[in-house]
């Protein structure tokens, strides 16, 4: 396993700049996770730590080698693709062993390295069948394990799991990050699911138009978005986006929402808000900041009881979602199911803003920093 260094990599085609200068470094063992829409970059840039695009500035290094100019083969990496990209007429195990075999390694160690990851995977009974006789999740299982057989110094997965149904792709969720912590190996990952992106990853790279947004792990991209994209990308419900005024109260600052009557609701950094008292701000709130009544947090200093109109309920199992709009914007409620909350009727509910975040209407940047 290895460091990665990407050192202000720049890509274009033609005129038009695929990648801005992107900075991103991470240590040997650690799993990193590019996220971000259709799009952004990406997957140019793992194409790009591949030695399958070249870049037109900057440097990547692998370890303390400097790879940039550097061919695929000559980058001790292994990449699963999104496609599984295997050979038809070969056995699971001949495709497995066939970069082995390239590399001129004695049948005797190919068999038993074949042998050792079939039982990483649990494929041992699939190695004398062609990928035509597998289902997606087996097919899955093989391309990685034609990529662990050759213990690289880094494996880069593109997409590997977007071909799946949801409940096989939460399994193999599941087996990558078993892998990477019986292995320790250096991984780095693209997705555009942030489900995925938050269960596996050590950091997150979130990008957006070829450049990116906030590097950190996944609890401080959740907890503390650096911008209105970031905010509302990360977490599924989305983060709740709501028109509040900054109103002067007891000496600080407030905000003022427009509930079924007007709210006035505390803020943790009250200090930050000074610039913008009298004008209208974004108050972000994660869904589950917004719940039924709970006796444990009452009389707490964030949290604050009103009264909103329920517009629609949408029942998950271990939660219901209500469905309110609140100074004319849409905002989702994480309920417990128990709590009755019909349609058209008017409900307390219990804000909690000690984790809310604000940012600037017009910038999208945040700005209690």
């Amino acid at each position: 396993m290895a460091s990665l260094t990407i050192d202000n990599v720049k890509k274009r085609y033609g005129q038009t700049e695929i990648l801005k200068g992107i900075d991103i470094s991470i240590e040997a063992g650690e799993f990193l996770i590019l996220v971000g829409p259709s799009g952004c970059g990406k997957s140019t840039l793992m194409n790009s730590i591949a030695g399958l695009e070249d870049v037109s500035e900057g440097r990547i290094l692998i370890g303390d080698n400097d790879v940039t100019y550097a061919s695929p083969k000559d980058r001790d990496i292994a990449m699963v693709f999104q496609s599984y990209a295997l050979y038809p007429n070969m056995t699971v195990a001949e495709n497995i062993s066939f970069g082995l075999e390239m590399r001129k390694v004695p049948k005797a160690e190919r068999e038993a390295e074949v042998q050792r990851v079939a039982d990483m995977l649990q494929i041992g009974h699939l190695l004398k069948r062609k990928p035509g006789q597998l289902s997606g999740g087996q097919r899955q299982r093989v391309a990685m394990g034609r990529a662990l057989a050759r213990r690289p110094k880094m494996y880069l997965f593109d997409e590997p799991l977007s071909n799946l149904d949801a409940k096989l792709r939460v399994e193999m969720r599941t087996e990558i990050k078993k892998l990477h912590q019986k292995l320790g190996t250096t991984i780095v990952y693209v997705t555009h699911d942030q489900i995925e992106a938050m269960t596996l990853a050590d950091r997150i790279a979130v990008m957006k138009d070829g450049e990116v947004q906030q590097l950190g792990t996944p609890q401080e991209i959740y907890d503390n978005p650096t911008n209105l994209f970031v905010a509302g990308f990360m977490g599924s419900p989305a983060m709740n986006f709501i028109p509040a005024k900054v109103v002067e109260q007891n000496g600080s600052y407030a905000l003022e929402l427009q509930a079924s009557k007007p709210t006035v609701v505390p803020f943790p950094k009250p200090e930050s808000l000074k610039a913008y008292a009298g004008k209208e701000i974004l108050l972000g709130l994660r869904p589950e900041m917004i719940t039924e009544p709970q006796p444990h947090k009452e009389g707490k200093e964030f949290v604050v009881t009103a009264d909103i109109d329920v517009e629609v309920t949408e029942p998950m199992g271990a939660d219901t979602m209500v469905l309110t709009r609140i100074s004319e914007a849409e905002v989702n409620c994480r309920c417990n199911p128990a709590y009755p909350a019909k349609a058209d009727e008017t409900i307390a509910m219990m804000f909690d803003t000690s984790k809310a975040v604000a940012f600037d209407k017009d910038s999208g940047k945040r700005i209690d920093n």
